[in-house]
């Protein structure tokens, strides 16, 4: 009897086929048929198999998502190549990319949480700058943005990688909100500075003039960049300290055990 079943899965005219383990083949293929991926149109298999990682994240079976998500690793050989070079050889508009990402995802936490042995998240190999020793790495940590409109790019990143981020978000919304109502600097936040409601709450924003304001945009640019730092960590499958080790100009060197030290209890 074979340990694998093939799974079919159909979506407009994409049509794709993997294997996964044959315990978790009927669960598997109940959910590939039942599986829609409309409105969105699907036009491609990479798109097809993230949209239903998505999917089986979504029906909440914690054994369904980590073997499409180990099918789809394997097709399209995570180990060799991290995602985003994936997406990016794919040739995907903005829009499409951004689901494939989200999809990809969002099967982060069920399959680091999962005890099977053969479901573990893939390590691609270190960027090539990273690996060059000619190369002297600095990161430069800007200041405030010219437009309301800063705030998409935290939206977009909360959005694609919500399930490394949200805690971290989480906690400093709550913490710089908190700060705002300090009777000091209060008459500063009218509206505070209730970042995650913003981000996941319709209607939520405040009008452009407060985002601008220097007390509202500083900290929250600061958290934009925060934000990346940790996508970049956690999607290269560092540490803190083993990303900020990478970088040698001398005026990220000054600040790198700060940033590493502050971001240390999220890195899992």
């Amino acid at each position: 009897m074979s340990l694998f079943a093939q799974i079919k899965l159909k979506c407009d005219s994409v049509a794709i086929t993997f294997d996964v383990a044959a315990v978790h083949a009927a669960t598997i293929q109940e959910l590939a048929d039942g599986f829609s991926a409309k409105p969105a149109e699907i036009l491609s298999p990479v798109e097809l198999h993230a949209a239903f990682i998505q999917h089986c994240v979504d029906s909440g079976n914690s054994k369904a998502a980590p073997a499409v998500f180990s099918a789809f690793c394997q097709t399209f050989d995570t180990a060799s190549r991290d995602i985003h070079a994936i997406v990016q050889a794919q040739g995907l508009e903005e829009d499409v990319a951004r689901r494939v990402l989200k999809g990809y995802f969002s099967a982060w936490p069920l399959v680091n949480n999962s005890i099977e042995p053969s479901f573990a998240w893939p390590v691609a190999p270190s960027p090539a700058l990273f690996l060059s020793e000619s190369v002297g790495l600095m990161a430069m940590f800007g200041g405030q943005r010219g437009t309301s409109s800063y705030l998409d790019e935290a939206a977009w990143l909360l959005d694609v990688y919500r399930p490394l981020l949200l805690d971290f978000v989480t906690c400093m919304s709550e913490f710089l909100h908190c700060e705002s109502q300090d009777e000091q600097i209060a008459s500063m936040y009218s509206n505070g500075l209730d970042v995650l409601r913003w981000l996941t709450t319709a209607n939520a924003m405040p009008d452009d003039q407060y985002l601008l304001s220097i007390p509202v945009c500083l900290p929250l640019v600061a958290l934009i960049q925060l934000m990346h730092v940790m996508v970049l960590y956690k999607t290269l499958g560092v540490s803190p300290g083993d990303l900020v080790k990478r970088f040698k100009g001398k005026s990220y060197s000054m600040c790198k055990t700060k940033v590493a030290k502050f971001t240390t209890e999220y890195a899992n």
